[in-house]
């Protein structure tokens, strides 16, 4: 909310203006399920498409009473704060690739994680942010005095995804949750039809409202009798499945090219097949073996000349002579914009085993020799 404003006030903004987009920096997330974004993929399941937490949070906005009475006791109409996920630059404060969100979590997650990954020059991005009009659209852009703070921003954000965001313990605690919850699922503990927006708005508000992260935690250890209270007790006990198997999905692991390919273009159910056949070989567990195919899209750094289709929204420069270029065209830096990895966990004590299966299975030799106890 605070940074929201910050931006508002740089780029000039109305005083009433800026009073909608920090409401809107307020409000922006509450659509966020129990342990944030990781349950945006048990939501995709159930609704059978994309149904990321902005949508939830729209849904909240338009049908929560009680946070259209506060907004009219501050003299705004809900269609205010809704109208700024539109494509103009008051939206790119909430939602593009210098919005408010960023600017804050960046050094927030840096900071109580205790590294110095997301840590860039904060208020000289600020004060060189400026709207640029490109004859049809409004976009939050950089003067080009502004660019070498760009630049740490980026390397920041690059720098935390790849350090800290994608980190495979993370990675591997993201999937045992996931594990738990749709097992949950399977027993019934968690009501679909109740989690599923499509079947009923208002009962779906209802539910999914009550499940912050510390409820939903509480009904996987007391509600689950099986597979969903075991996983969980293990998380909180924090062992971890641990790395028996790594390869990168890149010429110099998987010379053949065709071989690449198919990790390339491989589909969830084949991970999960493959998932299968492993944990099969190794006499273990469905739930004692995890198969991660990770896909880390680096936005920052795409290439004009050479789109990937992965950035949605371009940063722009405005240049000393006039000019509006794209990021690309004056950084000095470049990157893949994706890089792919292939994981296999399982408990420590087999990690050595499972290695050697693993290998045996995919057929590439492994990145990552098991420290095993």
């Amino acid at each position: 909310m605070h940074v929201a404003g910050r931006i508002g006030e740089q780029v000039g903004l109305s005083p009433k203006e800026i009073k909608v987009v920090r409401i809107g920096g307020l409000l922006h997330d509450i659509g966020h399920g129990p342990f944030s974004h990781v349950f945006e993929q048990i939501m995709d399941t159930i609704a059978g498409e994309s149904f990321p937490h902005a949508k939830i949070t729209s849904l909240i906005l338009e049908n929560n009473k009680e946070i259209r009475k506060a907004l009219k006791d501050l003299s705004i109409d809900i269609s205010e704060v809704l109208n700024f996920q539109k494509e103009d630059a008051k939206c790119e404060i909430l939602s593009g690739p210098l919005d408010a969100d960023r600017l804050d979590y960046l050094r927030r997650d840096s900071y109580h994680i205790g590294v110095a990954y997301g840590v860039f020059d904060f208020e000289r991005v600020i004060r060189n942010l400026c709207i640029i009009n490109d004859g049809e659209r409004d976009y939050i852009g950089i003067h080009e005095k502004g660019v070498d703070a760009i630049e740490s921003y980026r390397m920041a954000r690059h720098n935390m995804h790849t350090q800290v965001y994608e980190h495979h313990t993370r990675l591997v605690a993201e999937d045992m949750f996931l594990r738990a919850v749709r097992c949950a699922l399977e027993e019934a503990v968690l009501d679909r039809d109740s989690l599923n927006p499509k079947v009923d708005v208002n009962r779906f508000l209802s539910y999914y409202l009550t499940l912050d992260d510390g409820f939903l935690q509480y009904l996987l250890l007391t509600q689950s009798k099986q597979k969903a209270r075991k996983i969980i007790i293990a998380l909180m006990e924090r062992r971890l499945l641990k790395r028996a198997y790594f390869i990168p999905i890149s010429a110099e692991a998987i010379p053949d090219y065709t071989q690449r390919m198919k990790f390339q273009k491989m589909k969830q159910e084949q991970v999960g097949e493959l998932e299968r056949d492993i944990s099969s070989k190794a006499g273990l567990e469905p739930d004692e073996l995890m198969l991660h195919l990770q896909s880390t899209e680096i936005r920052l750094y795409e290439n004009l000349n050479e789109p990937s289709g992965i950035e949605e929204k371009p940063i722009l420069v405005k240049c000393y002579d006039g000019l509006i270029k794209h990021i690309s065209e004056i950084s000095p830096f470049t990157a893949s914009p994706m890089r792919k990895r292939l994981y296999v966990f399982c408990p420590e004590k087999e990690t050595r085993r499972v290695a050697k299966i693993a290998e045996d299975i995919i057929g590439v030799k492994n990145h990552y020799t098991p420290r095993q106890k």
